[in-house]
């Protein structure tokens, strides 16, 4: 069940919106996400697979291009992609350009966190398997995705806010209890990160950063997830006070302006909320995303 993941999105001020993911696994069939999202069109969704798996990180006409390491990317994409029931000739071509240093979240531990979580499991020799599951590889930037997206011979120029995010390792979507994941890029072209997730055999490791020109600052006080998702699982207004290791205290205030679902393996679902608000007063545009596993919650 090893997964190689990479996915971009983007949000534009008027709402618009753009989200893609490639997942190469050994065992299940690869993964693809690719939504569009103009708020005078209504919502694209890519429904048909892309096609087969080619070198480098590409499944037939939806690629991944590296151009400069660490900091640029091609995103492209030819083919049909579904409007309402009826399908749109797509042609995409964007390029994400870094604005913030790329984040290693293997720095971003919370030593005293985990281990409290690993204390208070059950332990046996089917969980010490099962926490093999929990370490990955993951790799986040921020910047900005900018191009052309053209629907059926209509060119739109897009200047995209973008986060990218690249992780790999054992990924068993089953073994997933519920996760958050909350990230996106400030108006001062900064990038932060909250990072949760719970699996059936254990309590909530928690990760997360903010950028600060060359630096960055990791997650050090937060919220359980419970504390502000239980009534709704998928809130559409968040309040939350966060920590990082530059000592301060940052408030995060958003609402969510829209959602795309996603069904992984019919294991586990996903909303991927696209969300304005403030950071510290700063405005901020941000992927809201809340994943449960449905033999866990009536969702």
């Amino acid at each position: 069940l090893f997964n190689d993941s990479s996915y971009f999105n983007g949000i534009a001020d008027d709402g618009s919106f753009f989200l893609v993911r490639q997942s190469f696994r050994t065992t299940r069939g690869n993964e693809y996400w690719l939504e569009v999202f103009f708020p005078d069109l209504g919502l694209l969704r890519l429904k048909q697979h892309p096609g087969t798996e080619g070198e480098g990180f590409k499944q037939g006409n939806l690629r991944f291009d590296q151009i400069k390491l660490g900091s640029q990317w091609k995103v492209t994409f030819q083919g049909d992609m579904d409007l309402d029931g009826t399908l749109k000739k797509v042609n995409i071509d964007l390029t994400f350009s870094a604005e913030t240093t790329i984040v290693d979240f293997q720095n971003a531990l919370i030593v005293d966190s985990t281990a409290t979580a690993i204390a208070n499991a059950k332990w046996s020799k089917a969980f010490f398997e099962k926490l093999k599951d929990s370490k990955k590889n993951h790799f986040e930037q921020g910047g900005r995705l900018a191009g052309t997206i053209e629907i059926d011979g209509d060119v739109r120029t897009v200047d995209f806010s973008s986060m990218r995010d690249h992780s790999w390792g054992i990924r068993k979507w089953s073994g997933w209890k519920r996760h958050v994941w909350i990230g996106g890029m400030l108006e001062n072209k900064e990038a932060f990160n909250l990072s949760m997730v719970q699996y059936d055999y254990m309590g909530q490791l928690s990760a997360g950063f903010i950028t600060e020109g060359e630096k960055t600052h990791y997650l050090r006080e937060f919220p359980a997830i419970e504390e502000f998702a239980s009534n709704p699982l998928f809130p559409e207004k968040l309040d939350l006070k966060l920590k990082y290791s530059d000592g301060k205290e940052y408030n995060l205030i958003c609402e969510r302006n829209a959602f795309v679902p996603y069904n992984m393996d019919d294991e586990y679902r996903i909303n991927e909320g696209i969300s304005f608000g403030t950071l510290n007063g700063i405005p901020v545009k941000l992927v809201t995303e809340f994943g449960f596993n449905p033999t866990h919650y009536d969702i």
